[in-house]
């Protein structure tokens, strides 16, 4: 099998030659701390650590090149700036403060949405029928995939994470209470969007993964309430559903951070297939997510705490999930990116053990 095939089939429990072995991706960090532990100096991104480990292809770093956010873009403004930091409005029109000579987060300060005027204002940039939201390559590019046997997928920007990134997170949540019918605008939008983006490209038949976007919990829940989200956003992920299923989609799921356990029974009931990453920090622990939710798919819920801990932790990990793994359905990867408390030889005896397990699903460790 290749890793398409290895792929979709395991997540939708079906016969595989052996579990896929992958990871989300790996911190910038990370590699720089390998690099002084053994890691060779040529390997700098996440394929060249793949590749290195021989480790399966990360499904998270191959997403299919459609532009989803604003068409044209805005053009990146430096609004002021002084001799350490400096305002600025970047291409999706979001304005904030960064800091010139440190890697840290921005200071968000304004967002391009507050009010409905402001949404119809950027109607024209949002439009899913310009054609230049695909790449003059498209066809060749999809043509060597397949032939790779690679992962065909798309992260689709969806109900949640499209539009808080229009309002800012705050504006986003309170809006569903101040602004209903902006928020049902932007939903609804957001469905017609998807009707004109993807029949090219589902009329391909490659398409046999799709990412929905939210990252809509936090440590210790959802930001918006199961009830609203019932509410508001359900039947847009069945109509969503139902046009990828049309086109041929075998896998449909969620990606989002957090305890979003709340939420997983209202995306099965729109159709979807399941939800990753399976944060264990915030408590979505993929064997409860299984037990409340059977049939569920699952990526994800290897700790990367205790990952960071040692071979100890790491051989305690892979005992606790090889249940979930002999059910099916389930791939275990770290519950994010590699952090850089994982030493590189603590990841190599991460990678060999998973290998050693999960090649055989009934093998002890």
């Amino acid at each position: 099998m290749n890793i398409r095939e290895r792929f979709v089939n395991c997540l939708t429990f079906q016969p595989v030659d052996r579990i896929p072995l992958q990871d989300l991706g790996y911190w910038p960090e990370t590699i720089e701390r390998w690099h002084h532990e053994g890691l060779p100096k040529w390997v700098t991104d996440q394929r060249h650590v793949e590749d290195y480990l021989q480790i399966d292809r990360s499904w998270n770093c191959n997403w299919l090149d459609l532009n989803q956010g604003f068409y044209p873009p805005f053009e990146r403004q430096v609004l002021s700036e002084t001799e350490n930091e400096e305002i600025v409005r970047d291409e999706e029109g979001v304005t904030l403060r960064t800091q010139k000579h440190d890697r840290t987060i921005p200071q968000f300060i304004g967002f391009p949405v507050e009010d409905e005027a402001d949404y119809e204002a950027l109607l024209p940039r949002l439009d899913g029928r310009d054609l230049g939201r695909y790449p003059t390559d498209f066809a060749d590019d999809l043509l060597w995939r397949r032939e790779r046997g690679e992962i065909v997928g798309l992260n689709f920007h969806s109900f949640f994470g499209f539009p808080r990134g229009l309002m800012g997170l705050e504006n986003w949540c309170t809006a569903f209470y101040d602004q209903p019918d902006l928020v049902r605008r932007l939903i609804a939008d957001r469905v017609q969007f998807a009707r004109d983006l993807l029949p090219r490209l589902l009329a391909t038949g490659a398409l046999d993964f799709v990412q929905i976007w939210e990252d809509m919990a936090y440590k210790t829940g959802a930001m918006l309430s199961p009830r609203l989200v019932r509410e508001f956003m359900l039947p847009a992920y069945v109509e969503l559903v139902h046009i990828l299923r049309q086109g041929g989609v075998r896998l449909i799921m969620v990606d989002s951070d957090g305890q979003a356990n709340s939420l997983v029974p209202i995306w099965r009931e729109a159709g979807i297939d399941g939800m990753h990453p399976c944060e264990m920090a915030a408590g979505a622990d993929p064997i409860l997510i299984r037990r409340q939710n059977p049939g569920c798919a699952l990526q994800g819920g290897m700790d990367k705490r205790l990952i960071a801990a040692g071979r100890e932790g790491i051989d305690a990990e892979l005992r606790r999930l090889q249940p979930l793994v002999q059910e099916g359905g389930f791939i275990p990867e770290l519950d994010h990116f590699v952090p850089p408390d994982v030493c590189f030889q603590d990841y190599v005896y991460y990678c060999e053990r998973r290998r050693e397990l999960f090649t055989n699903p009934y093998a002890r460790i």
